[in-house]
């Protein structure tokens, strides 16, 4: 029988039951509030990745966001970074690495690209799957091994020495059951994507 994902509960109630379904764990120190940061860690099937989606909650109203962080064994110093046209906000620091036309005419238009290695950001948004999943988020931001001015992410404790973390960041509390389904299938592409180029051990 299909579940019926609702909204009507709030973005809590609908991560609740995406954690039930992924089987995540949940780390939420104020179960009866929204307004309170939330993380649940989402296991990769058939793999050793882990996704740790973390609500991040504001007094200013319309500043929350979501991230969504991957940590994974770096084969090499590739590092790239992406955001929409418009936010420029702390990505400004990024020295060295310089902006990339892949060429693909949407995807340039929609968002500033970033990396040390000009050809190899190009191989990693080859996929055209995984252009179209962060199309179809247009606020992301998305980073590997980029120091972003922003508060990082949260579950430092999954980062080891050797590991380096990929991080995506959306606005907002997201309620909707598909999109978190989404996030996790734009991260694995990404992550399949990272060890396709030799950008990340297999």
């Amino acid at each position: 029988m299909t579940k019926m994902h609702s909204r009507m509960y709030g973005w809590k109630y609908v991560w609740m039951e995406f954690a039930d379904e992924y089987k995540a764990s949940v780390d939420d120190p104020d179960p009866d509030s929204s307004h309170t940061e939330m993380s649940i860690v989402v296991p990769v099937a058939e793999s050793d990745w882990s996704l740790v989606y973390t609500m991040h909650p504001s007094k200013q109203a319309g500043n929350e966001h979501t991230t969504i962080e991957t940590c994974y064994t770096p084969a090499d110093d590739f590092k790239f970074a992406i955001h929409p046209e418009k936010w420029t906000d702390g990505f400004s620091k990024m020295l060295g690495m310089q902006d990339i036309i892949i060429g693909h005419e949407e995807f340039d238009k929609s968002f500033i690209i970033k990396g040390n290695d000009e050809q190899r950001v190009k191989d990693l948004f080859s996929d055209a799957a995984l252009r179209r999943l962060i199309l179809d988020e247009p606020t992301t931001q998305l980073w590997a091994h980029v120091e972003n001015s922003e508060k990082a992410p949260a579950a430092k404790a999954l980062r080891g020495a050797s590991n380096r973390s990929a991080i995506m960041r959306v606005k907002g509390a997201v309620d909707d059951f598909e999109r978190l389904k989404a996030f996790y299938n734009l991260k694995y592409r990404l992550l399949k994507s990272l060890q396709r180029i030799g950008a990340a051990s297999n």
